[in-house]
């Protein structure tokens, strides 16, 4: 005799009903769901780089943990001139654990004028020399070149690491530190006090040394170098960027200062970039993105020392109470500006009021030449949180009411 189920039997047309509305009930939360959120005006898309990316997520998962045996980890704060990023680097150049490199990309690009590069082998000559840095592996070119950068008296400061023992006799609190004793760069020498003393190497890069403006094409240095890899993406109103960069020189156009024309073009240029890389950013795996870390320059002006916290949180870096004091000191000096240049040289770092500079365009561009950028720069705007003026010349004028929100898209975009 056959046994009997214990349960009893579902007739397959009521069983079929069943399936239908758990379906329907199903797919109706989904549509609610997309509903609420609205359209998504950055789809996730595909990148070239992000199919090798898919190809490794489990890899880089399964890596965590050699991450912190195996791998070397890096991390490159990197961000349009004028945005923040010397006294990002600053930061990060305070701490005892940190190799920290000055624009290491400046060496690049001195290298490839001297190679008579063109663009396209400007990139793969970039990536090559970066993915060797990160390995704390440096040519005699770039030694040569960092021995002439960092043993200037005026960039002497630029790199605490390279001016400290063992490549130097004093530490440069030291009364009896002197350049002049500080032995010459050898690949050796560099690279074991690179790889032995220090925990992380921390690289400042500049988006307009990038080849092809591509922060893709860091990722590629930093996959190629087999090092753990970490971004810190600063972003600063484009209204005190864009007006700050023309007036040092840092813009690309030929126009004069006062050329609207050079203004339309370098404001397109500047804020395409910068969405175009936030949203490259934005479609990389998971495992990427917690690797990620944006940071606006008008948070840190703000509350300099809960950023400088996220910074080494991020790095996995302890906070020491002697770079907070430096910190508290650099970003609120007591000194008149004139007065306010630390030692070494002025183009590394000066003391300035965090707040204050956060807000100075305002008072200080042309309100023409704030709805030109406004116009150009509106969906990075967006993206980021910064409130336009639309010729609201009392909003303008009310430097109590900060044109920027809690907020905003980008926020939601990465785990850190």
């Amino acid at each position: 005799m056959a046994l009997r189920s214990c349960r009893p039997r579902i007739p397959l047309r009521v069983l079929a009903v069943i399936i239908a509305i758990i379906s329907t009930i199903f797919l109706a939360a989904r549509l609610y769901k997309e509903m609420r959120s609205g359209p998504n005006p950055y789809p996730r898309k595909r990148h070239d780089f992000q199919e090798s990316a898919d190809i490794q997520e489990r890899a880089d998962f399964h890596n965590e943990r050699l991450d912190s045996k195996g791998r070397r980890r890096s991390i490159l704060v990197i961000a349009h001139g004028r945005s923040g990023s010397t006294i990002t680097g600053e930061i990060f150049n305070h701490h005892p654990s940190v190799f920290y490199l000055h624009e290491p990309l400046q060496t690049v690009e001195r290298i490839s004028k001297q190679n008579g590069s063109n663009k396209d082998r400007y990139a793969s000559l970039m990536i090559n020399i970066l993915s060797n840095i990160l390995r704390c592996n440096f040519s005699q070119a770039v030694l040569e070149d960092f021995d002439h950068f960092y043993r200037e008296p005026s960039h002497s400061r630029a790199s605490c690491a390279i001016g400290s023992p063992p490549l130097c006799p004093h530490e440069m609190t030291d009364p009896k530190w002197d350049l002049k004793l500080c032995l010459p760069l050898t690949n050796k020498s560099l690279g074991t006090t690179c790889r032995n003393k220090y925990a992380v190497t921390v690289a400042k890069i500049l988006m307009s040394r990038i080849a092809g403006n591509d922060i893709k094409n860091i990722l590629e240095a930093c996959r190629k170098s087999k090092s753990n890899c970490q971004i810190i993406f600063l972003i600063k109103d484009p209204r005190a960027v864009i007006p700050s960069s023309r007036s040092v020189g840092f813009s690309s156009d030929r126009g004069s200062l006062l050329s609207k024309d050079g203004l339309r073009l370098f404001s397109y240029q500047n804020c395409k970039q910068t969405e175009d890389n936030l949203v490259f950013l934005k479609n990389l795996p998971l495992s990427w993105r917690r690797r990620i870390l944006v940071q606006r320059y008008e948070d840190f002006a703000v509350n300099p020392l809960k950023v400088m916290s996220r910074l080494y949180d991020f790095a996995g870096l302890p906070v020491l109470d002697h770079v907070k004091i430096w910190l508290n000191k650099s970003t609120h000096p007591s000194k008149k500006r004139e007065d306010m240049l630390i030692e070494g040289s002025p183009d590394f770092f000066m003391m300035d009021d965090a707040s204050a500079t956060a807000d100075r365009w305002r008072w200080k561009v042309h309100p023409h030449d704030i709805d030109v950028i406004e116009h150009y720069c509106k969906n990075v705007m967006q993206i980021m949180g910064y409130i336009p003026i639309n010729n609201d010349e009392d909003l303008m004028a009310n430097v109590t009411t900060p044109l920027f929100s809690e907020d905003y898209e980008a926020k939601k975009w990465f785990p850190n």
